[in-house]
């Protein structure tokens, strides 16, 4: 590593997980809002499950409610993870956090980049002091997080920072991704007999569209919809940029970026480690009965990452 101070890598690194993490609720609440629509009369508790699986992707969370009416769900949702201040992992606190961050780093920032993380939380302040139904903001916010997002990757330079920004930006992405998976496939893996098709199909789509990855799905799987296939797609496959597979090789990548003299380091290892076994066990990993089991041991394995990294490079 270079002279980059500890406070300043960790400074970017948790700004990429805070604007990853708003992009990730901001689409999965979009997702959440457009199957309401598409189930409601249909099969109003898959519905309403949606919406409470959010406290088990985003578990770290400070809500814990249980809902058995659609709307009370949808709207305790909205509120909660677009506007909720008690919420650490909602929106606005990963936006306030994000924009904190920025501030302190502003030297390794652009213009355009700092530009759009603000108006992102002129967006999330006008819906703060009521100015702004929830429903309807959602739709701004999230054109306003996409925007920081080709803002970074248009203007910042490729040095040493951004490294640091993608490793905060890829493990909060495999990490999301790996507890949606573990929440979600295990209650879907049922024989046809047991489940309403089209609402079984729609609930497998909204799981690729929550981690923006359904079209891409279908370019490869064409019209094969199972939750087997979803998972293997969501895991293992190496080109779709929101896969485990695919942030774990970017995480491994900005890792041998940051230590150029070959050093291998504990965080290095844990994460060559994990590429591994996603590259060689697919096939025994799948055909486990505990899925959620495999899951929920690699997100631990990427909160160690994060222990890793946090004692090697931030702690002075």
């Amino acid at each position: 590593m270079s002279a980059m101070l500890s406070r300043s890598a960790e400074n970017i690194y948790w700004m990429g997980r805070y604007l990853e993490r708003a992009a990730n609720l901001c689409r999965s609440l979009f997702v959440a809002e457009q199957l309401t629509v598409e189930i409601r009369g249909l099969a109003p508790e898959q519905a309403v499950d949606f919406w409470s699986g959010f406290q088990h992707v985003f578990p770290d969370s400070t809500t814990t409610e249980a809902f058995t009416d659609v709307d009370e769900a949808r709207m305790f949702g909205l509120h909660s993870y677009l506007l909720g201040t008690n919420n650490t992992l909602s929106v606005v606190s990963s936006i306030h956090n994000a924009r904190e961050n920025a501030r302190v780093i502003r030297e390794y920032l652009t213009r355009e980049v700092f530009e759009q993380i603000n108006e992102c939380w002129l967006h999330l302040d006008a819906g703060l002091r009521g100015e702004e139904r929830p429903d309807t903001l959602l739709g701004q916010v999230q054109e306003a997080v996409f925007g920081i997002g080709g803002a970074t990757s248009r203007t910042l330079i490729r040095d040493e920072a951004w490294t640091f920004l993608d490793l905060g930006v890829m493990l909060e992405r495999v990490y999301r991704v790996l507890l949606l998976l573990r929440h979600h496939i295990p209650l879907l893996i049922r024989t046809p007999s047991d489940v309403d098709i089209p609402v079984h199909h729609a609930v497998l789509r909204a799981v690729l569209r929550s981690a923006g990855s359904l079209e891409n799905y279908r370019r490869v799987q064409g019209v094969e919809l199972t939750p087997q296939s979803v998972a293997g797609f969501l895991m293992f496959n190496t080109q779709t940029p929101h896969s485990v597979a695919f942030g774990a090789a970017h995480m491994q990548s900005d890792l041998l970026e940051i230590e150029r003299d070959g050093v291998l380091t504990e965080s290095a290892r844990l994460v060559g480690r994990m590429v591994s076994q996603i590259r060689y066990e697919e096939q025994e990993l799948l055909g486990r009965h505990d899925f959620a089991a495999v899951c929920g041991g690699l997100a631990t394995e990427v909160a160690h990452i994060h222990e890793s990294l946090t004692r090697l490079y931030f702690t002075v």
